[in-house]
């Protein structure tokens, strides 16, 4: 009793709390990037409203003026050097009679001097002439002592003289390739001499001598080794570059001026760049986009005192950033620094085999000014950019997968693609309910270009990070850029007294809680190279480094079926509304459902059976594998899994516990996950037709992760001791949240906590986890995984879907589509089955659909098996020859031509599927959904 009433003390006072407070909604979560991410376009744009063009030195002086007052010191790659000493002024005014002490005392003569050496006055120490037009070319204000002499730079820096120490001879004179390119890098008027300043302006580096022109590039070269790349005219320089670490396949490229890097594939000679080479010469960009093309490192950092989130550095810029690159074994380390902000990055680039590996260490991010903090980064943003004269694509992991290709025209910044890995951080509960989306699935991106393409894979960091795609003309850039970018600090809107126009930005407290930060790039090299070499390359990867297990059998083509076995529904007793537990399966009429698909001819079935114990009905946290006594109880049960055992099929108990109402040990403030804002994660019910919070159902709570261990070990021996041997954990395989209260669980410690539990699982189950949809760290513990998307979220940058997932998965992990009976369009689905290698699912309940009106499984009001059983086993007996057959090879090339998808596969059988003629042939089958009875 005492215990109870503390909780209700505790209860009403975090209500009390949070009723002062003011209260904490989310954005839409793709709205809120997208919206960042054009406010900081929108930002540089305002900063820099004209297009870049190379620097241009305003002097102006007559060859007879320079002759006549100033001093020649020489001669030099075609023009003339003047001196200007410091008292030249002293001279002149000796020549008229000396200085008057009054300008009322002037003369016309005098006058004309002073005149003229105010006009002197403006020109810097030195000054050159060209010798053939007498224009003269640079003024230079001082020079700098150097080992050589005297270093003069010119105000605009496009030349650079190198006098001896007295300033009294011209010892060489170069002139810049391009201001846009680079401030160091300086060219002889011959164009046989590429020399560089140091980074600190004050002496000159390395001189490199021309060596030949090839492929469109004018080559020098040092005696060190190093080497320079201009266009083939000298106008633009491309880079300075030295090899590194190398192995058998692959060679790296560093720009050690630059920090930036290019991985070349021994194969075939070609290279990856780390920023495109080009960068500098896009004109279209604004400075700040010209930055971030040629950064390998951006940062975005917020200041919490004023709620300003959107700040961002790039390594691109000298403004911005200095770096010192080492060697390390197999690579370099690049220590990115911004002083002025008060930030420290180091990352590490090495190769490994066949690919590219980009490590970054959380733990040593140094935040020395603590007025600042780090929100996100991105690495490697402009690594592969391929610019408006090329041709190829993205291959986006969103939903099945899509192509986004090169120059497309979709230019407009609400076409901007981003979105986050494993879908949004539900915690942050949006005011009103967003457009449906698919999410990503998986932490990679490719990319096509011709015979080579490129995959991405964010191997560590996937938990917090989002892919970003854009093409031509987006961001005020000629370039095609992809990346992923880590949230490294969670933040959440806060809106005070409920008042939507006074909303706040809130950052996630503490240090830096995000795992650390791992890319892996990985070159591919063949004839024709498309998006199918890349998902072959990523099912490699995920079987040989990630401890995926090949699980398709051969001959198994089995229908997926989704039981639903009671719902809450209310009810009136003496006028008043109540909630009872309500059959709309139960485990007798499961065994009706499942007989009748037996004698109908399905021989092989994965069914899964979702409220089936008395609080999975009722929304409360299910662990204890005890069946519903409203459905029949035990010994019903029992004889339901007798059936399924001895068909041969296999059964799923499903135990859905992200969102649940308070009970069964389980309480919504003691166990609910906590927002960044501080508040309570509530899973709103939206309004159907508008997307408003319904205020007419119960607002569920989000378990907090930091309970996951105690359920799904719970789960595991519950079910064992059951004697179950198979679980389905509903959303707990393709959602992934944190806690920011004082918990503070991380995303990455959400997905740890999860898989830990699976493995759990997997012990105890004989390795049989069921997957609603799964994301990628779930794929090493699941041996089915259903609900697969057949389709993209179609964003409008979007060219065309392609299967990528199903391309990966097939052959590895049995995947069905979603219900047939579920969709719009289920001959199409059907067709995309066959053409995907997918599994057909059905849902299906034993009660009218009436039943559900009010309920929260009303979506199910297509699902009862009276009118779709029939339906189920025909599509089965149609599809299953051509599933079986190639249920255990992987896809080794699918192409779309029109209405007409060609798939083949690793045994060679081929499939032909016509949407127009709704036909279907392989190698010695066919089948047309038209002439079915």
């Amino acid at each position: 009793m005492i215990k109870r009433i503390r909780r209700t003390l505790l209860c009403l006072l975090i209500a009390a709390s949070m009723a002062a407070s003011g209260s904490a909604y989310a954005d839409d979560d793709k709205s809120i990037k997208q919206s960042d991410t054009v406010s900081k376009v929108e930002s540089s744009s305002d900063t820099e409203k004209f297009k870049r063009s190379e620097a241009v030195e305003k002097v102006e002086l007559s060859v007879e003026d320079a002759e006549k007052y100033l001093k020649k010191i020489g001669y030099c790659d075609g023009y003339d050097v003047y001196f200007k000493s410091k008292d030249f002024d002293d001279a002149l005014w000796k020549n008229v009679g000396g200085k008057p002490k009054s300008k009322k005392d002037y003369t016309p003569e005098q006058q004309e001097t002073a005149d003229k050496i105010d006009e002197l006055k403006k020109l810097g120490e030195l000054v050159i002439i060209d010798s053939k037009s007498g224009k003269a070319a640079a003024s230079f204000k001082s020079g700098i002592k150097c080992d050589e002499g005297t270093l003069y730079v010119s105000e605009a820096g496009r030349f650079f003289v190198l006098t001896d120490e007295d300033t009294s001879r011209v010892i060489r004179l170069r002139k810049i390739v391009s201001t846009l390119d680079s401030k160091y890098a300086f060219l002889s008027a011959d164009k046989k001499t590429l020399e560089f300043l140091r980074s600190d302006m004050k002496g000159t580096d390395k001189s490199l001598n021309y060596d030949r022109t090839e492929d469109g590039k004018r080559i020098y070269k040092s005696a060190e080794g190093e080497f320079a790349w201009l266009t083939a005219n000298g106008s633009h320089y491309l880079g300075a570059f030295r090899y590194g670490a190398e192995n058998n396949k692959l060679r790296m490229i560093i720009d050690d001026r630059s920090a930036s890097f290019g991985i070349e594939n021994k194969e075939n000679g070609y290279i990856w760049w780390s920023s495109p080479l080009g960068a500098s010469q896009d004109k279209t960009a604004t400075g700040l986009v010209a930055d971030e093309l040629r950064s390998s490192n951006t940062l975005r950092y917020g200041i919490p005192m004023s709620r300003s989130g959107n700040n961002i550095l790039r390594s691109g810029s000298d403004a911005d950033c200095v770096y010192n690159v080492s060697d390390i074994e197999n690579g370099i380390r690049v220590i990115y620094g911004y002083k002025d902000a008060g930030f420290t990055i180091p990352v590490e680039y090495t190769i490994e085999d066949d690919h590219l590996r980009a490590k970054l260490k959380i733990s040593e991010i140094a935040e020395s000014k603590p007025e600042n903090i780090a929100t996100e980064m991105t690495l490697l943003g402009s690594f592969g950019a391929a610019s408006d004269d090329e041709d190829g694509y993205f291959v986006i992991p969103d939903g099945c997968g899509a192509l986004v290709r090169f120059n497309n025209g979709r230019t407009t910044q609400t076409n901007l693609y981003q979105q986050r890995i494993y879908g949004n951080d539900v915690t942050a509960v949006p005011q009103n309910r967003g457009a449906l989306t698919e999410q990503i699935y998986l932490p990679v991106f490719g990319i096509v270009r011709g015979d080579n393409a490129l995959l991405a894979v964010a191997a560590k960091g996937d938990s917090n990070a989002y892919i970003t795609a854009n093409v031509s003309g987006q961001s005020k850039s000629r370039y095609n850029t992809c990346n992923f970018t880590f949230i490294l600090r969670g933040t959440d809107t806060f809106y005070m007294s409920g008042n939507s126009h006074d909303k706040y930005t809130v950052f996630e407290k503490g240090s830096i809680n995000s795992d650390d930060i791992e890319l892996l790039y990985y070159p591919i090299v063949k004839k024709g190279a498309d998006y199918t070499d890349i998902a072959d390359r990523y099912r490699q990867y995920l079987l040989e480094e990630q401890g995926v297990e090949k699980r398709s059998n051969a001959g198994k083509a089995p229908l997926y079926l989704d039981l639903y076995g009671g719902v809450m529904k209310k009810k009136s007793v003496l006028g008043i509304p109540i909630s009872f537990r309500t059959s709309i399966t139960d485990f007798g009429q499961a065994v009706d459902i499942i007989s009748e698909l037996k004698e109908r001819g399905v021989k092989d079935m994965v069914i899964s059976y979702s409220n089936w114990t008395s609080d999975g009905i009722k929304n409360k946290v299910d662990k204890n594998a005890k069946p519903s006594g409203k459905l029949g109880g035990i010994r019903d049960f029992r004889s339901l899994t007798d059936l399924i055992d001895e068909c041969g099929y296999s059964l799923y108990p499903v135990s859905d516990n992200r969102d649940f109402n308070s009970g069964n040990g389980y309480y919504s403030f003691s166990d609910t996950a906590v927002r960044v804002s501080g508040s309570y994660s509530r899973i709103v019910s939206y309004d159907r037709a508008y997307g408003i919070p319904d205020g007419f159902r119960k607002n569920l709570s989000l378990l907090t992760p930091d309970c996951y261990g105690e359920v799904l070990n719970g789960i595991a021996e519950n079910y064992s001791n059951a004697g179950l041997v198979g679980v389905s954990l509903a959303s707990l395989t393709s959602s992934l949240y944190g806690d920011y209260g004082k918990k503070s669980i991380s995303r990455a410690g959400a997905e740890k906590l999860l898989t830990d539990g699976y493995e759990n699982i997997t012990e105890k189950l004989e390795g049989r986890l069921l997957a609603d949809k799964a994301n990628a760290y779930a794929l090493p513990y699941v041996n089915h995984i259903t609900g697969v998307p057949m389709t993209s979220s179609r964003f409008d940058l979007f060219d065309e879907d392609v299967p990528f997932y199903q391309i990966v998965m097939h052959g590895v992990i049995p995947y069905s589509a979603e219900a047939v009976n579920g969709s719009p369009n289920p001959e199409w689905l059907m067709l995309m089955a066959a053409a995907t290698g997918s599994y057909l699912s059905y849902d299906m309940i034993h009660e009218e659909t009436s039943e559900l009106k009010d309920t929260d499984l009303d979506f199910l009001y297509y699902a009862n098996y009276k009118g779709n059983i029939k339906k189920a086993a025909e599509d089965y007996a149609l599809i299953e020859p051509l599933l079986s057959r190639v249920s255990d090879c992987y896809i080794t090339d699918y192409r779309t031509d029109g209405n007409i998808i060609t798939t083949e596969y690793s045994d060679g059988t081929k499939v032909v599927t016509n949407f127009e003629k709704m036909t279907v042939r392989w190698n010695g089958g066919s089948i047309s959904l038209r002439e079915r009875s």
